[in-house]
């Protein structure tokens, strides 16, 4: 049977997570500060027009036409300082001029606003002449970007930029998504906590504070279950606690076929269905996930260590990722962090970056989707892709130096030196 393609895997994926997706009964109400990095919940309206008044863009003169008035005209002056913030004559007559800001409120019958450099005032200050003819009005009328009312944003989560749009429609505070739980579990008798003692078969667990921190940039909130040892039994006591806590369980090693990969079977007694277990992709070949439901929750799964009743989630995603470094965090990227966001209403779009090969970049197996570690140099202001050495997913030291991932579809082959590709972003 051909492997299943990484973007099927994906469908699928997606497609459970917009099930499981949460609610608006689910969001919380932010105060403005607070909202940074979170997912809007629902759509929202611009609460006033944009501008809410018809605004000056030059520092000048605002003027209302006179008939006649052609050349070089003079107008009266008329009202205060017209700075920004302050309120200026309500209304002009014709041949009357009024001093503004830019940024200020023009008054009514306002025609133009001649800049400050083509005005020449009296020495009284009761007359303003205009030397040069403006190509420009220099004013942006009342909802000239935007009227009350119109879509201001949709769900997506929240950017700075995002937060002045939302300040400049008078909002303080915003419906954000709730956070997944995202329960993290390393697996192996190998693997011992950063800090501990080695002993002479053991290796750090570097999965486990890895995907911490990826759950953290992709906007949910990390609960980490520690290291399971390589038994069914010690397996199980964990996953019990994560699946009744979490609303997405990770874990990294024993999803492949060895003696000791209890992860598929002891999740399928713990009420999970498998939605896939093998993809063509490389890194990352032995990717199992999968869904429990509430409705598929066996009586086991309530004992000693669970949540209350009534607490635990709806439905859980459930991945099995490989425990070797790079591919549990390619996959975590590729798979893991678009069902992040759709849990909470939002679409992850991966940052692009678009540039030549210093040098050839060579798929490894035709048979799968490959993925490869690239740096971004410049050289001479031009930026190039440089294909960094990769031996396979075990060489997370690679990552040190990474700042983009290169996919090369099925039967790829050679990219040649100077060939242009995009390629995802994994560094700011």
């Amino acid at each position: 049977m051909p492997l299943l393609h990484p973007d099927s895997a994906l469908k699928l994926v997606l497609g459970e997570a917009a099930s499981a997706a949460f609610g608006p009964a689910q969001s919380e109400l932010l105060p403005l500060s607070a909202a940074f990095g979170r997912v809007l919940a629902e759509p929202l309206v611009y609460k006033v027009d944009q501008p809410p008044f018809d605004k000056a863009t030059m520092d000048g003169f605002a003027y209302a036409k006179a008939a006649g008035s052609e050349g070089n005209p003079a107008y009266r002056v008329v009202g205060g300082s017209g700075a920004a913030g302050l309120s200026v004559r309500a209304k002009l007559n014709p041949g009357e001029a009024a001093r503004v800001m830019t940024g200020a409120p023009v008054p009514m019958g306002s025609d133009g606003v001649e800049r400050i450099e083509f005005c020449e005032l009296s020495q009284d200050g009761q007359t303003v002449c205009f030397k040069q003819a403006e190509t420009a009005r220099n004013i942006v009328r009342r909802g000239a970007n935007a009227r009350a009312g119109d879509a201001l944003l949709g769900p997506c989560f929240l950017e700075p930029q995002d937060i002045g749009i939302l300040a400049s429609s008078g909002y303080a505070e915003v419906p954000a998504a709730r956070r997944p739980k995202v329960g993290v579990v390393s697996t192996g008798d190998e693997l011992v906590a950063p800090g501990a003692e080695l002993g002479p078969a053991s290796i750090y667990d570097s999965n486990g504070p890895a995907l911490s921190a990826q759950i953290l940039r992709a906007g949910a909130e990390p609960v980490n279950y520690g290291i399971a040892g390589d038994s069914p039994e010690a397996l199980a006591a964990v996953l019990e606690k994560a699946l009744d806590n979490c609303d997405i369980v990770l874990l990294s090693g024993g999803v492949s076929m060895g003696n000791f990969d209890y992860v598929p079977s002891t999740l399928e007694a713990l009420g999970v269905k498998k939605i896939f277990h093998k993809i063509a992709f490389r890194p990352g070949k032995p990717c199992f996930f999968g869904v429990r439901r509430s409705g598929s929750v066996p009586r086991a799964a309530s004992g000693k260590g669970a949540e209350p009743a009534g607490t635990a989630p709806a439905a859980n995603l459930v991945f099995g990722l490989p425990g070797n470094p790079m591919a549990a965090f390619v996959l975590f990227e590729f798979l893991v962090r678009p069902a992040v966001a759709a849990l909470m209403g939002a679409e992850y779009s991966p940052r692009i970056f678009r540039a030549r090969l210093s040098a050839p970049l060579k798929q490894a197996e035709l048979e799968r989707v490959d993925v490869l570690p690239l740096k971004i140099v410049n050289k001479d202001g031009e930026f190039f892709f440089e294909p960094l050495p990769y031996s396979g997913s075990t060489m997370l030291s690679v990552l040190a130096c990474t700042d983009a991932l290169a996919r090369l579809e099925i039967g790829t082959g050679t990219v040649p030196e100077g060939s242009v590709i995009n390629a995802r972003l994994i560094r700011s």
